[in-house]
Parts: structure tokens; sequence; C-alpha cells
């Protein structure tokens, strides 16, 4: 906009000492719009077809800025009218569709144009692929934490002690000195349960990552009785199976088991479209 500036300014804008100021994009881009063909470059060191062919390169990759802004500020409407409660066929008016389908639709598509890759349309699939790998990392983040959250205080005892023997006592070097010095940095600084969750991943890989480099050296992972000991408690406690998540009973959309809900369906079988990269299936199809 600046730059937008300059040349109007160059280019003897008539309502020059108009010209909104910079933080006023669409008021800077309707002045733009208004008086483009007035520009009129009377020096010989500037050629006014120059002076306007940049402006109009500027004005375009302006409009396509707010474009993306208006996109992004309308979804973050929707979702905060959808947050306290609000139908979705309030919201045809406004998105100018007739029908609160085509209301959720056109919110998915805006959803879609925030996440997607350049190579992806923008569709509501699109989004709706976004929002199970979503689910499905959620998922994985709260098993993580049941797992481990309750081997913390063992895990913390347990890094502590191989520390002690890093310099003297254990074989370590490429990616098992990678992982150790990782544990070392972070060991003391775990304050959220899926910091404490992921303290056993990271002693996990170590302890995967000495015992190979032993293998393919072929000599002992340990130099003392000390060492032997702290490593071989830390693989036992690695191997050890972790308490057993209770999982829950699949539920669809609506609240009704999922069993109940396939039954009611007569046997439809799910359909499932490829998107680049990615899986979708058709709302209701499957219970995620």
């Amino acid at each position: 906009m600046d730059r937008l500036r300059e040349l109007y300014e160059a280019g003897g804008d008539p309502e020059f000492e108009r010209f909104p100021a910079s933080d006023e994009l669409l008021l800077v881009l309707r002045h733009a719009e208004r008086t483009a063909s007035e520009l009129k470059v009377d020096t010989a060191k500037i050629d006014p077809k120059e002076v306007m062919g940049e402006a109009a390169v500027i004005r375009t990759k302006l409009w396509q800025y707010l474009r993306e802004q208006a996109d992004a500020g309308q979804l973050k409407a929707i979702e905060a009218g959808r947050v306290v409660g609000m139908p979705w066929h309030s919201f045809n008016e406004a998105l100018c569709v007739n029908t609160k389908h085509g209301a959720q639709q056109k919110a998915q598509r805006l959803k879609a144009e925030q996440l997607r890759r350049p190579d992806e349309r923008r569709a509501p699939e699109t989004a709706r692929a976004y929002e199970l790998m979503d689910a499905a990392e959620e998922v994985e983040r709260l098993g993580r934490i049941a797992r481990n959250l309750p081997r913390f205080p063992i895990a913390h005892r347990l890094c502590h002690q191989l520390l002690e023997y890093r310099d003297v006592g254990l074989l370590v070097d490429g990616m098992s000195e990678w992982w150790l010095d990782d544990i070392a940095e972070v060991v003391d600084n775990r304050t959220t349960d899926l910091e404490k969750a992921n303290l056993t991943d990271l002693l996990g890989s170590f302890v995967r990552e000495i015992h190979k480099l032993a293998q393919e050296r072929n000599q002992p992972a340990t130099m003392t009785d000390e060492a032997r000991h702290a490593l071989t408690t830390a693989t036992e406690f690695v191997h050890r199976p972790g308490p057993a998540i209770p999982r829950q009973q699949a539920r669809s959309q609506t609240g009704t088991p999922a069993w109940r809900s396939r039954r009611r369906s007569r046997g439809r079988r799910p359909t499932l479209s490829c998107l680049p990269g990615q899986l979708s299936c058709d709302r209701g199809a499957l219970d995620c």
C-alpha cells in the first residue's frame, strides 16, 4: 500500500491529499480504483503506462489479500455464532444460500480454504478430511497421556539415572546420543500432562537406539556394573505393558450407539473417497 501511495503521488493523483491511510485497506482500494483513470505523469523520467501498470498489479494483489482476509473473518464469525447456539438456517441470508445444508457446505468450503494445500480442492470434503485427521490426532494424544502419565515418576527417575552414566558407563553415539541430549534438555521441564507423557517415549527411543548401536558395533552397551543395572532397569520399564485403556463405545452424530445406528441404516455400506494424501468419508457413513 505504501508503494501504491508512491505511484499515485508520482502519477499526479488529483485527489492525492485525500488518499486514505495505509491501515485502511478497503478505502485505499476504493480510492485507487476511482482515480486510476486520472493519473497523468508529466515528467519524462516516468512512463505513464509503467505507473498505471504497476499500480494495477498492486491493486490486484491487495484485492486478493482482502478476499483471503474476508474468508477467514467470515469463518470466524460463523464459528462464533455456532458456539453460542445459532442454528445453521440463521446464516442462510448472510451466506447467500437457501438452505441450512447450503450454509453448512459453504462454511466447510471456507474452512477448507484455510486448511488446504495448494494442490487440494476448496471443497467440503477437504475440510472434513482435516477434521478427521485432527480428531485422530486428539485420540492419539489422549491415549498417549492415559498410557504414559501414570508412568512419569518412574520414567523421570530412570532418565536421571541414565544421565549419571552418560560420560562414563554408557555406549552413546549417533542417534542414541541425540536422544540422550534431548532427555537431558527436557527432563526437568515437564509441566503439562502431554509433556510428562512424552518423556516415556523419549526414554523408549533412547533405549532402542543404544541397544541398536551396541548390536551394530558388536560390543556391550555399558562399561560398568552401575550403568548396566540402570540400562537393564530402563529397558524392562520401556518394554513393560502400559495400563489398559478402556475403549468407549462409538456413537453416531446423533448420539445413538454405532451398532444401532448401522442397523437403522439398513446395511448401507460406508463409502470412501480419496483426496491427495488423505482419507475422507461421507458424513454419517462412518462413526469416526
